[in-house]
């Protein structure tokens, strides 16, 4: 794992960081590279991200603007498998992999949701965005963190 991937892993949920360090290992062990390309994210860095596609240029990558991912509170990544030190986006069979290791660990893969398939999203589960919102009012982080079963 790069100091990039290290970095943006210390400053999610702990548990979070754990797990996916684990599935990055796991998936190492097999001789495929995986990478933490987002972690946290401010609400401002999420209303840019969901401009992206709308009012600026790019592709729709998210539905959710500030305050509305689990990315906002520390409970989220994405991964993307890496060859020769690049991203692999078009790497379906990767992403798979990454779903299965996700699920090993206890996480949640957005590879497998119904409604909008986010094959790098990678979440804690227990907590609803709402109810993330809601913490993160009375106490920032970390009432959010306290509060992730």
């Amino acid at each position: 794992m790069n100091t990039a991937s290290q970095n943006r892993l210390t400053k999610v949920h702990p548990r979070l960081a754990a797990g996916v360090t684990a599935l990055i290992n796991a998936l190492a062990a097999e001789g495929m590279v995986v990478e933490v390309v987002q972690g946290l994210r401010t609400f401002a860095e999420q209303d840019a991200l969901f401009a992206q596609g709308r009012t600026k240029p790019g592709q729709i990558v998210t539905k959710a603007k500030g305050g509305q991912s689990n990315h906002n509170y520390g409970l989220a990544v994405d991964l993307c498998p890496f060859v020769n030190g690049k991203p692999q986006w078009n790497d379906n069979a990767g992403f798979l992999r990454i779903g299965t290791e996700a699920a090993k660990q206890g996480l949640e893969w957005g590879g497998s949701w119904k409604k909008f398939i986010d094959k790098p999203h990678v979440q804690l589960g227990g907590l609803t965005v709402n109810q993330c919102s809601t913490l993160f009012k009375q106490g920032g982080l970390e009432k959010v963190w306290a509060n992730v079963p």
